[in-house]
């Protein structure tokens, strides 16, 4: 009989000391070596091809580590994201309906193990740079981005999303932990088991959203609307991906949401009903950003751009060029080094 998720031990080892994020991830406390023996009790597969490697991040109700195939000529690096959920057995359907995602900007999922009722293992393909956290503080050592940089990552996550939704896919769950960085620079989603599919849906059925992830992230509508439009839908990943970028830029979240419990829902939406956004002045943002941010960040989601809305928009084609460019690999090499200095202005005609 599998075990729960109770029966794992409370132990620090091979685990990170706690942030905001992780104050309802019971996941965090547990030991690799656990989650090692029970894939060993339940996926004997596992053994044969895959090792555990070192811990790359958590989040909320979720332990990434990066880990290896067992065959020494694989070089490839793979994630291993350890996720807790209500009902794992639920995600058989949503295997087979993400199997079906297929795009350069979107981490393919290798397997998926189920543990036990509440705990499940994902495997994706390894990006270089990690995730977004893990870019900054283990390779950056930093705790915002120059606006070029984001400005750059902003779009392919834009197509991957749109591709998204036009295969009737809510992403549901953007931030920075869940878009992973290539060699290329490429960003790349995972978690796809957050996702909503509405493919038996039209578009102006009405359908009640789940509150999923941290708050910070969470949509006013999400917060507040028993049932939204199912044509809004696209407008839930516009807005978490606009918190995501504003805070890759500034190192904090929008609408003061620093100063609230990260999970504390219903706090939050009172927070937000009138809390406005705002732009320290300490930092300077081109107008275009400024302006970008405001159209993704709109608490009102008729008045917030829609996917074709955010590609359509001045701020996302700056890039066109480099993107062009993309093969020549002493480009994204130059751009790696400019950035690690901090020294990219130069870049910065792309986005005026």
């Amino acid at each position: 009989m599998l075990q729960t998720t109770e029966s794992f031990t409370n132990t620090q080892a091979n685990t990170p000391t706690n942030t905001k994020e992780q104050t309802q991830n019971g996941l965090i406390s547990y030991d690799k070596s656990e989650f090692e023996e029970h894939l060993k009790q339940t996926c004997h597969e596992f053994y044969d091809m895959f090792e555990l490697d070192e811990y790359i991040d958590s989040g909320y109700k979720s332990v990434v580590y990066k880990g290896k195939h067992i065959n020494q000529e694989n070089k490839k690096k793979y994630f291993f994201m350890f996720g807790e959920s209500k009902n794992v057995y639920n995600y058989n359907h949503k295997m087979k309906l993400i199997k079906k995602l297929h795009h350069e900007n979107i981490s393919e999922i290798l397997a998926f193990y189920k543990i036990n009722p509440r705990v499940y293992c994902s495997i994706y393909e390894y990006g270089k740079y990690g995730n977004l956290n893990t870019l900054l503080q283990n390779f950056l050592k930093r705790k915002k981005l120059p606006e070029t940089f984001v400005n750059y990552l902003a779009k392919p996550i834009l197509e991957a999303l749109n591709y998204m939704h036009k295969l009737k896919f809510i992403h549901m769950n953007i931030k920075e932990g869940n878009i992973v960085i290539d060699s290329l620079l490429n960003p790349k989603l995972i978690d796809l088991f957050s996702a909503f599919s509405f493919e038996n849906y039209g578009p102006n059925d009405l359908v009640k959203l789940p509150i999923i992830g941290a708050g910070s992230y969470i949509p006013y509508e999400i917060l507040t609307k028993k049932e939204i439009e199912i044509k809004y839908g696209d407008k839930i990943d516009i807005y978490s991906l606009g918190v995501t970028l504003f805070n890759l830029i500034f190192g904090f979240y929008p609408y003061g949401l620093n100063n609230i419990e990260e999970n504390n829902y219903e706090q939050i939406k009172e927070y937000l009903k009138n809390a406005i956004l705002e732009f320290p002045n300490a930092y300077r943002l081109s107008e275009k950003g400024k302006h970008f941010l405001k159209k993704v960040l709109e608490k009102d989601y008729k008045e917030r751009y829609n996917i074709k809305e955010a590609l359509e928009d001045p701020w996302i084609k700056g890039w066109d060029i480099i993107n062009e460019e993309k093969e020549n690999i002493e480009i994204i090499e130059k751009f790696i080094i400019e950035l690690i200095s901090d020294n990219i202005y130069e870049f910065n005609s792309y986005i005026n």
